[in-house]
């Protein structure tokens, strides 16, 4: 199960609950975290809730920013936050400014913190990330709607599936061509169109003779490209190919999966003796799909 799955699950499934309707966002989080917490630990057991808790407040409030069905007083809130944080450039002055005015209501926790931080990432370009111990913003990405998200989730296993076999024998071709990948595990539960894939940090390290620094080879992201593209508005939706008459052509993702992840590493394998922006261009002319400069620097 990826645990991305539960927590969007867990938060729609308590958004339009009719119990909670007459409730608001704030208190609909705090039963976010009830439920989404009951799922994790029937179907993954027991949870460390100092883990988890941060991972359900920022996907809610995530999903309270981009809901396509907003609730009367998600609106009201949603128009409010927006207005407000967007008049602050720096993100503790507006914070501050928070905590003054809503005093009375304010606590120091993660629902408040995520809030606050979501809010003013929301009108600033950023998205908010939580790590082990902290908070933090990174420019922000296309979101998955909720609508695009149940449209993946009766495939969403199996896609997964395909995907790591295909990463086992491209993690082969990395070591054939001297390049080492290493995984280890992240604090960070993941975003459902990475598919468990960013659950894991990759690092890449060169063969000695390009005498380069290791970086992180951003796998997640790569998968998320394949499955669910970006669209014209800037959200993700099932890819129209893989997922045509809502089935799962496999050849499809097969041959997506193969030529996205074979890119990447031929232009890894270019850049270690031409330098990136020479490997661009012999990467270009050979066929393969070329990325903006994510990962590989000159």
């Amino acid at each position: 199960m990826i645990p991305a799955f539960l927590i969007r699950a867990g938060i729609d499934w308590t958004r339009h609950n009719p119990e909670f309707r007459d409730s608001n966002p704030y208190s609909r989080c705090e039963e976010s975290i009830k439920t989404c917490q009951a799922l994790w630990e029937n179907q993954l057991g027991k949870s460390d809730i100092i883990l988890l808790e941060p991972a359900i407040v920022s996907a809610y409030w995530e999903e309270f920013f981009h809901a396509e069905d907003p609730l009367p007083d998600e609106k009201e809130w949603r128009e409010g936050l927006s207005k407000r944080s967007n008049q602050y450039d720096s993100f503790e002055e507006w914070q501050d400014w928070f905590k003054r005015s809503y005093a009375k209501v304010y606590k120091d926790n993660n629902i408040w913190m995520s809030v606050l931080m979501t809010a003013w990432a929301h009108t600033h370009q950023y998205e908010v990330r939580y790590t082990e111990d902290s908070w933090e913003f990174r420019p922000s990405r296309s979101y998955l709607p909720t609508s695009q998200f149940w449209r993946l989730e009766p495939h969403m296993v199996t896609v997964a599936d395909i995907l790591k076999d295909i990463w086992k024998d491209e993690l082969v071709l990395y070591e054939k061509a001297g390049f080492e990948v290493q995984e280890q595990p992240s604090p960070f539960l993941g975003r459902l169109e990475c598919l468990g894939f960013d659950t894991k940090r990759y690092t890449l390290g060169w063969p000695p003779r390009a005498r380069r620094d290791k970086e992180e080879l951003n796998v997640g992201e790569m998968v998320a490209d394949m499955v669910v593209p970006v669209g014209d508005s800037w959200f993700r939706h099932p890819d129209n190919i893989i997922f045509a008459h809502e089935c799962i052509d496999v050849t499809a993702l097969l041959n997506r999966a193969k030529y996205m992840f074979s890119s990447r590493r031929r232009l890894y394998e270019l850049t270690v003796d031409a330098g990136f922006n020479h490997a661009k261009i012999q990467a270009s002319a050979e066929g393969w799909l070329v990325p903006d400069a994510e990962g590989v620097t000159a």
